[in-house]
Formats: C-alpha cells, sequence, structure tokens
C-alpha cells in the first residue's frame, strides 16, 4: 500500500535516528546529543557515536564538525519499540488504517445511537391529522 505524506513524517519523526560518526571530538556538543563511545558495531573505525534524534540537531553537529574540519560519516538507523513496529510497516499505511477505524466507528456508533430508526419512522409515517379542505375559489359578485 502507498505511504501517505503523514506516514512518511511519522516515520521521520518517531522511527529513524542519525548516528554520526568520528575520531575527534568537537569542542562544543550541541544539546540533546547523545554521545557515546562506538564499540565493535563499526568495525574500530570510528571512536565517537553521536546520536541525533532531529533534523535541527543534524544541522548543528554537522555544521560544527566541518568548522572544526573534523572528519565524519552518518548512518540512518531505526528505533526499537513500538513506534517502530506500528509506523514503519512498508506493507500498510498507519494513517489510513487510522481513516478506516474512524469511519466504522462512526457507522458503528450511527447504528446503536437509533437515529436510522427515527428517521424511517418520520419518512414512512402518514399523517393522522384531517385534511382540510381550501374553499373553491369563487367569481367575485358582480354589482
Amino acid at each position: 500500500m502507498q505511504q501517505t505524506t503523514i506516514d512518511r513524517w511519522l516515520r521521520k519523526e518517531f522511527v529513524y535516528i542519525c548516528k554520526v560518526f568520528c575520531n575527534t571530538l568537537p569542542h562544543h556538543v550541541p544539546d540533546g546529543v547523545k554521545l557515546e563511545e562506538s564499540g565493535d558495531d563499526n568495525a574500530g573505525r570510528y571512536r565517537y557515536c553521536f546520536t541525533v534524534f532531529n533534523d535541527k540537531q543534524m544541522s548543528e553537529l554537522t555544521a560544527l564538525l566541518e568548522v572544526e574540519n573534523i572528519t565524519y560519516t552518518s548512518r540512518v538507523s531505526e528505533r526499537d519499540g513500538t513506534a517502530g513496529k506500528l509506523f514503519n510497516n512498508p506493507e500498510k499505511s498507519f494513517s489510513l488504517q487510522v481513516a478506516w477505524m474512524i469511519f466504522i466507528l462512526i457507522i458503528i456508533a450511527i447504528a446503536f445511537s437509533g437515529i436510522p430508526v427515527r428517521i424511517w419512522n418520520h419518512l414512512s409515517a402518514e399523517d393522522d391529522a384531517p385534511v382540510k379542505k381550501k374553499p373553491a375559489a369563487t367569481a367575485p359578485a358582480k354589482r
């Protein structure tokens, strides 16, 4: 199923994180960026790993690394947890699933509220009031 713009935004905000690897630490690390020593996951090529959670932090960190002339590389990875399972399914669109669920719940609520029965009774009710006949039109009296 095709992913909507909302699905892509949800995936970008809640699923993807960016890891920036470098060998030299900058003098200042932007707020919200998590710094850890990289382990064996990148074959010992880089010493430090910055975990960046949004675009603003990423642009601040890369600008800082470029100003200080530090060589770096970045890799996009996925977070673990419920958000990854909900928003990162290429076979299903999360926003369309929610839209269909809301539509079905509205239909069920209307069905159980009694509105269809009231509409049916109103449309099928016969008029019980006697019909008043209008007097026939008469020609004006001649003098």
